[in-house]
């Protein structure tokens, strides 16, 4: 059986090599392809991209979502392995185990990690997304969480029937209402992901239509690194394009997470007001002790400075 991994890249010298690394030192019987989808880098990316033996196809949009598009139709195994740059696959068997786990039932047609990798050398910024289980706390709180949310105690609030397979967590979704699968490690069966409205390539849309085709997704006790910012200022200038994007409305979604406003406006008081991301950071540090949880509520204030900002930006260009 054959892997076609498939990485988005726009100026990532910085982490696509230690990504590139982790995948290299998989120790798994079959083969692997990579194929980078650059959207014009001009620093070291296409260097590193070459040193490592990946393929490199152009992206002509300069997005993730049409990048990710190009990747599925460019690829030549059985199955797909979505990464981004700033992932690292934490030990060797972690491919092998997403590929066992798709074996599990056979209406399983995809795999991917429970957790975020929590590792003591990163940084704060870094070390307290993984343990939150996402990059945006609101949409953490609201249950729009990628991975485990130590502080929540869950997965996901999306409505899921979960059974427990030992190694990893069979997960039937609701089509119109899937958690964001589909990034940081999304291993999938090509054929069926050709048969989904996979371009341009939404996370919600595609997990959704597979849902709506009846297949279930295997979510693997393991972990994935995701070296998301190294610092507050990124963490803020990263919070700032994900609400420019949402702001615009881009990209457009046909399933997902839309929070009625009944939900929305009591969420934003609570953060605003700090009493929730307090008592989550402090529980957070009980169930996983960690010095990065003191940053939980200013990841809030940033989230919502961003959001403030782009949508104030957007309403004075309509």
């Amino acid at each position: 059986m054959k892997v076609s991994a498939i990485v988005p890249t726009l100026d990532n010298e910085r982490t696509l090599g230690r990504m590139l690394d982790s995948l290299a030192a998989q120790v798994w019987d079959g083969e692997v392809e990579t194929i980078c989808v650059d959207g014009g880098s001009r620093d070291g990316t296409l260097r590193v991209a070459a040193e490592h033996g990946a393929r490199v196809v152009e992206n002509p949009l300069r997005n993730e979502e049409s990048a990710r598009a190009i990747g599925v139709e460019a690829a030549t195994g059985e199955l797909v392995l979505l990464l981004d740059a700033d992932n690292v696959l934490p030990a060797d068997d972690w491919l092998r185990r997403l590929v066992d786990a798709l074996a599990l039932a056979p209406d399983v047609v995809a795999a991917d990690s429970l957790f975020h990798e929590w590792r003591r050398g990163d940084t704060p910024v870094v070390r307290l997304c993984a343990l939150m289980g996402g990059t945006d706390p609101l949409a953490v709180e609201l249950g729009w969480a990628d991975r485990w949310a130590w502080h929540l105690d869950r997965w996901t609030g999306m409505p899921v029937e979960v059974e427990d397979a030992g190694d990893a967590l069979l997960v039937r979704v609701d089509p119109d209402r899937p958690p964001p699968l589909g990034s940081n490690g999304f291993l999938v069966r090509r054929d069926a992901l050709l048969a989904t409205q996979y371009r341009p390539f939404v996370h919600s849309d595609v997990a959704g239509d597979l849902a709506a085709a009846g297949y279930r997704f295997a979510r693997v006790k393991q972990g994935i690194v995701h070296d998301y910012a190294p610092d507050l200022s990124t963490y803020f200038a990263k919070a700032r394009r994900r609400a420019r994007r949402t702001a615009a409305r881009v990209p457009a979604q046909r399933r997902g997470y839309r929070p009625t406003r009944a939900r929305l406006v009591p969420a934003v008081a609570a953060a605003a007001t700090q009493v929730i991301p307090l008592a989550h950071a402090a529980h957070g540090f009980r169930r996983r002790p960690d010095p990065a949880w003191a940053l939980y509520p200013l990841l809030f204030d940033l989230t919502l400075a961003a959001y403030a900002l782009e949508f104030a930006r957007a309403r004075r260009a309509r």
